[in-house]
Parts: C-alpha cells; sequence; structure tokens
C-alpha cells in the first residue's frame, strides 16, 4: 500500500502517516505477476467501445461474436471459429481461431469492436486503442503481418486512414498493446479499432487469438481499462490529496520526496504537489516530457522561483526516485541518487494542501505512487542522493 509519511527533523522515524482513505482506492496489480504496483492516479476517459466483456458471445463455427463486434464469417478465404469465453487473472476474453488456407487479398480485417459508425471522431483528435492479445492455438505461421489498428471513416462508415502496431510478438501470455493514433482527414466523423492481418497467398494457416478488454478512449495513451457491457462509459478522475498540513508542515524549508512509475504516459504530468488549488502557489514533484528525467518546480505569486530539471531519462513502468528540497534562495533536487541540481534564487509559495498524482488543478499523473515522504527540513545534497538511490 502507498504510504505517505513524514519524517523526524533528524530524518530518522516517522511522526505522522497516512494511508490513503477508503473511497475509491486502487491499489493495482500487475495481472501477469501480481506484483503490487501501487495506488494509480488517472485523468477522466471514456471507453467508447459499448462490449468489452464479450456478452453474447457463443461458441461455434462460425459462432456468435460478441454483441456490437463486427468479425467476418470468413477472412480472405480463412474459417472463423468463435473456440470460447472465459476471465484470465481478472482479465475477460474471447478466443477466436483462423484456419484453413489463405486466398489472395491484401490486408484483411480479422474484427472490429465496434461497428463502422457507432463511436464518433474528428479530425485532429488523438485516439487510442488497446486490447490484451495471447497466441494460445496453432501458430502465425503464413501470417505475415498482424497490427492493432485505429481506423478513421468518414460519415458513411468507409475508411479514410488507419494504422496501428504490430500484435505479431503475441505469445501465449495475455499481454497488452496499445495504439495511438491522430486523425488527419478532414472527412473524419468515427473512428474504431481493430486487428488486421496479411497472409501469404494460398498457405496452410491456423491459429486462434486470445482478445480482452479492448479498449478505445480518446487521449494520446491507454489508462486502466474501462469494462462495459452494453454501453460505453466513464471513469472519473482519480482525486487524492492530504488536506491538513498542520502541524507537521514546515514552511520556511523541507524536503518533499516521491516514488511513482508511469505505466503508458510520456507527456509532463504531476506527481506531487504542495498547493493551494490554484496555478499561482504550488511546489512540484513532475516527470518531463517524453519521460526525460524528472522536475522540481516553485510557483510563488503566479511567478516561477525555480524549476530545476534531473536529466536522466527513464521507460515506462520503471521505478523512479526523486526528491525537491526548498528554502528562501535554496532549492535542489535529485533523482536516482544522481546529480543534484540547485537554485540560489527564489521565494516560497504559500501551500494548503498535499496533492497526490496531481497539480491541484487539473492536471493528473497518470501512474502508479509506491510512497511520498516529506521531511520537514532541508536535506543536504548527499541525503538527497542517499534517499533517491
Amino acid at each position: 500500500a502507498l504510504v505517505v509519511n513524514v519524517t523526524s527533523t533528524a530524518g530518522s522515524g516517522t511522526i505522522a502517516s497516512w494511508r490513503i482513505g477508503n473511497l475509491m482506492q486502487r491499489f493495482d496489480y500487475d495481472p501477469a505477476t501480481l506484483a503490487a504496483q501501487g495506488l494509480l492516479i488517472e485523468e477522466q476517459r471514456t471507453n467508447s467501445i459499448r462490449n468489452n466483456t464479450m456478452q453474447g458471445a457463443v461458441a461455434g463455427t462460425p459462432g456468435t461474436n460478441p454483441t456490437n463486434w463486427v468479425v467476418g464469417a470468413t477472412a480472405d478465404g480463412l474459417t472463423k471459429e468463435i473456440v470460447g469465453t472465459g476471465t484470465s487473472n481478472g482479465i475477460t476474453y474471447v478466443d477466436i481461431r483462423w484456419s484453413g488456407t489463405s486466398g489472395t487479398a491484401a490486408t484483411t480485417t480479422l474484427f472490429q469492436c465496434e461497428t463502422q459508425t457507432q463511436v464518433a471522431a474528428s479530425n485532429g483528435q488523438t485516439w487510442t486503442g488497446s486490447m490484451w492479445v495471447a497466441l494460445v492455438g496453432g501458430t502465425l505461421t503464413n501470417v505475415s503481418t498482424l497490427e492493432l489498428r485505429i481506423r478513421y471513416n468518414d460519415s458513411g462508415g468507409t475508411l479514410l486512414t488507419q494504422a496501428g502496431i504490430t500484435v505479431s510478438t503475441a505469445t501465449s501470455t495475455m499481454q497488452r498493446f496499445a495504439t495511438a493514433q491522430t486523425a488527419s482527414n478532414a472527412s473524419t466523423a468515427f473512428v474504431n479499432v481493430g486487428v488486421i492481418a496479411d497472409f501469404v497467398n494460398s498457405s496452410a494457416v491456423d491459429f486462434t487469438l486470445r482478445i480482452g478488454l479492448p479498449q478505445l478512449e480518446q487521449g494520446a495513451f491507454a489508462t486502466s481499462v474501462i469494462p462495459t457491457t452494453t454501453t460505453a462509459l466513464t471513469r472519473s478522475a482519480d482525486v487524492a490529496s492530504v488536506n491538513t498540513l498542520s502541524p507537521w508542515f514546515n514552511s520556511t524549508a523541507g524536503t518533499l520526496f516521491a516514488e511513482f512509475s508511469i505505466p503508458a504516459a510520456t507527456a509532463s504530468r504531476s506527481q506531487a504537489t504542495f498547493g493551494d488549488g490554484t496555478a499561482n502557489e504550488r511546489m512540484i514533484i513532475s516527470n518531463n516530457t517524453s519521460l526525460a528525467g524528472t522536475s522540481w518546480r516553485i510557483v510563488d505569486g503566479g511567478v516561477d522561483q525555480a524549476d530545476i530539471s534531473n536529466s536522466t531519462s527513464f521507460a515506462n513502468n520503471s521505478t523512479v526516485k526523486v526528491a525537491g528540497a526548498y528554502a528562501v534562495n535554496d532549492f535542489a533536487t535529485c533523482q536516482g541518487g544522481g546529480t543534484v541540481g540547485t537554485d540560489t534564487s527564489g521565494t516560497l509559495p504559500t501551500v494548503t494542501t498535499l496533492y497526490l498524482g496531481s497539480n491541484g488543478v487539473a492536471q493528473y499523473a497518470s501512474s502508479y505512487l509506491r510512497r511520498i515522504t516529506y521531511y520537514p527540513r532541508k536535506l543536504s545534497s548527499a541525503e538527497l542522493q542517499a534517499i533517491t538511490a
């Protein structure tokens, strides 16, 4: 569980601690390894796929597709079979088999998770499609291309543009694939997500894909899955904060530490913030754009007093430890035990709240928070390196 704590001015021992309240907290676990990942804080998103839990699917050849899905009875001469449905590590799935001798068609759509004119979109929007995929039968022999694709259609459902990523690396273990694509045609009216394939002409093909919890959401990266059965559903933004800073907060000197991991987002996001609910008074630990390190930013009276970057980049899902220290005309930050960055000029803001995974205004971390620690004194450079190593 995430622990938010305050350590003594001597730097050891806890003098106050909080565990996040029991209202809608999302302490998440990796579905494959079952390892704890931390408290998930995400922005509001909508899953526009009305049925991602395989409602209505019935085994058979060709069988009955999940309600609202578009899965042809054949694909380039191959026979489609709904093998069955189930749940694995909390992931609801459908198994679909394609087998036979391929024809001579080029790109073939294996399935789409919605009808062609269901999910409204417009030019310039970015949408992300994602789904869990595993290869649970046969092989991908003679399958030259297998891709997850976002498809943009005009008002009549005719394809305008499409792009995506390969899923030909799928194994017998479920893994989540995601692709973000931006609409680039003025006639864009709808968006969809599905899987396409190319086959070696006139060749034997036999493979079974397990498809779990697909999602189609407007945004530049995939967020956690929103289960649906009959209609699109929206998940509200996660909100977590410590609203009483007295008596443990030191307004003249202190250090804020954050340990987190980011599953998909690459934009600059606030991981922990002391603020007053406005953009004018804040002390923020954030990740830099494209995960190119972290930053410690101090804002007083709406004016930046310090904005120090740690330039050590990191990958999605890796654990990051960063700390920021403050006093008047004396700011410092360190990430991963590396070089300490400093700024020797600036005033301090007046703050009222500790925001977890947010900047206190509108931005959400879209990350897993593992630990937030506050020291009511400014730690030395050596101490900053020690706690973030």
